[in-house]
């Protein structure tokens, strides 16, 4: 057989890449959903271990695999979820008592596991509230189509969780911010600060992914008409679930 001279020249993790995603694309191993293990495939291409590793991140790139802690390399099956901030936070959609997340899902399946609790915020979210006690928090683990997502909590000052009456599992229609304006003081503005890094080993658990899976921590802040912060949201997303998207106008 004569070898392609264009593929000769590649970097060999190429070429490794390559030949797995021909053979993903051919059904190879569509019957168990599973790649073989690197260990194997290391004998299989006679290559050094980091040179598999980086063919398939190559495959990652392309969203065909993912890595599952404790469990080894599958074909990719879930379809990344579309998060536009704007949207999902806009009052025509919470107000008309539809939750933010479903704007992301457009249907899609999903269930929250949340609990709610008193605490002694952490600093940075008692500056930022400007409170100078305890505080509610509502702490949710979101999973779609049996995956875990995102683990998000959402601080608020005490008087106005209880004034609003958003200190139990169901806020009811539209959610917290609903509630919030139904109290006078929803939110009037937001601002979203983002940062991407490899996840501790506590999150990498709470989220069922491995150490080498990058997270987005998405720290929001919702202030109300006389721009007082009402609500510290810290949200950490599974990096192969989501795909951000921001809309601006000038």
């Amino acid at each position: 057989m004569v070898k392609d001279p264009a593929q000769s020249k590649k970097p060999r993790y190429e070429q490794i890449a390559d030949e797995l995603r021909a053979r993903i694309e051919a059904g190879d191993y569509a019957e168990t959903g599973k790649l073989p293990s690197e260990r194997v495939l290391t004998e299989e291409f006679d290559a050094a271990r980091n040179t598999i590793r980086d063919a398939l991140q190559l495959l990652r790139v392309d969203d065909l695999i993912e890595s599952r802690g404790g469990s080894g390399v599958y074909l990719r099956t879930f379809r990344r979820i579309a998060r536009d901030s704007a949207a999902r936070l806009s009052r025509e959609h919470w107000g008309a008592g539809r939750a933010i997340w479903d704007k992301d899902l457009q249907g899609r399946n999903r269930s929250e596991d949340v609990t709610t609790f008193q605490v002694d915020p952490p600093e940075h979210v008692a500056q930022t509230l400007g409170v100078p006690g305890m505080v509610w928090c509502r702490d949710k683990l979101y999973r779609s189509e049996g995956r875990i997502v995102m683990h998000s909590a959402a601080w608020y000052p005490a008087d106005l969780a209880e004034a609003a009456g958003i200190t139990g599992r169901d806020t009811g229609p539209g959610g917290t911010y609903a509630r919030l304006e139904a109290a006078g003081r929803g939110p009037a503005r937001f601002r979203e600060e983002i940062e991407v890094r490899l996840p501790l080993s506590a999150e990498s658990k709470r989220l069922a992914i491995t150490m080498s899976t990058p997270i987005i921590l998405i720290v929001r802040t919702a202030y109300d008409s006389d721009d007082r912060p009402i609500e510290v949201n810290e949200m950490k997303l599974d990096s192969d679930s989501y795909r951000l998207i921001y809309n601006f106008s000038s």
